[in-house]
């Protein structure tokens, strides 16, 4: 295969000063946008001589690719700078995930050795959709840290794999809030939203230092979820292109079967809207049950997929920070 990816394991923070942050800027969104004409010709070329893969003829990589596009999100928004966020104060931060790529995010200092709320974001998407949720946990005296997944808004990476290479992301947000001295013995929750809280749940089944999980819209199995892989054929498509490219299963994408991980160790809230039709209700309560405790949920009536907080924000406010105050506090 003609992209090679070299698995370092160099997480670091690397603190982007006014003086180089137009030149990173301007370089991560050229990256952005060579993403696709990259995996294009990658898929193009010669394959891993693996599986079915390798005898792929030009024609069927081509439907493969077109198949798969919900994976490649590339930057779905404008992402503004730190000094324009109005709704609180970030500045920049960036960090390795254990790939190599450069994640890039916001940190927000409420005091030093504050418990930290990592943010995580879904598909499509960037960190700009958690900045409400990032706000109020500010006000209520959380460290809040948000980023842009691999492949997501102004981070690197080639595409999307629905929370498998994106938990390491998060196990890389930790290690650098681990070495940041503001945060550096500060205790750790997480918010994740969606595809966020795939990544979440994978993340918190490989590691201790996540006290408490907030799972909005969680799937049970991101590979099955309506709207981003409709049907087997994307599902196979996406499968066999994340493994060519990343060398992991995504079909081992599935919160349900690690979630039991968490017991005893990390507390759980499930948020789910009862009119959520990309990631059901059943689906919340299987999670739910499969759990061990500490844990807890909430329904939201009316809501549908990642809605609860827009919905009825005082009311998701006060059972956020009510859950982080207990198990953070």
């Amino acid at each position: 295969m003609v992209f090679v990816v070299s698995v370092v394991w160099c997480i670091h923070a690397v603190y982007v000063s006014p003086v180089n942050s137009a030149a990173s800027t301007l370089k991560q969104t050229t990256q952005v946008q060579a993403r696709n004409k990259l995996l294009e010709s990658t898929l193009q070329s010669e394959m891993h001589n693996t599986g079915n893969a390798s005898t792929l003829n030009s024609s069927t990589k081509s439907e493969l690719f077109q198949l798969t596009g919900a994976l490649r999100p590339g930057q779905s928004q404008p992402i503004p700078d730190a000094k324009d966020v109005q709704d609180i104060p970030v500045f920049d931060v960036s960090f390795y995930n254990e790939r190599g790529n450069l994640i890039s995010g916001w940190l927000a200092i409420s005091s030093p050795h504050a418990p930290v709320i990592i943010l995580t974001h879904g598909t499509p998407g960037d960190r700009v959709d958690m900045v409400k949720r990032a706000a109020f946990l500010f006000k209520h005296g959380y460290t809040v840290l948000l980023f842009d997944f691999q492949s997501y808004g102004k981070s690197q990476g080639v595409m999307s794999t629905l929370g498998m290479v994106e938990s390491g992301d998060i196990l890389a947000a930790i290690a650098f809030l681990h070495s940041y001295p503001d945060t550096i013995d500060s205790k750790i929750g997480v918010l994740g939203l969606s595809m966020g809280a795939t990544a979440s749940v994978l993340a918190a089944a490989r590691s201790t230092d996540i006290s408490a999980l907030v799972a909005e819209s969680c799937p049970v199995d991101a590979t099955r979820v309506p709207g981003d892989v409709p049907n087997d054929q994307v599902r196979d498509a996406d499968r066999q292109l994340v493994e060519e490219v990343y060398g992991v299963d995504i079909t081992l994408a599935r919160p349900i079967d690690v979630v039991n991980k968490l017991s005893g160790r990390t507390a759980i809230f499930f948020i789910n809207g009862d009119k959520d039709y990309q990631t059901p209700l059943d689906g919340m309560y299987a999670l739910y049950n499969t759990a061990g405790s500490p844990k807890q949920s909430w329904v939201v009536n009316g809501a549908g997929h990642a809605q609860s907080f827009s919905l009825d924000p005082t009311e998701y406010e006060t059972r956020v920070d009510q859950f982080f105050d207990a198990y953070l506090g």
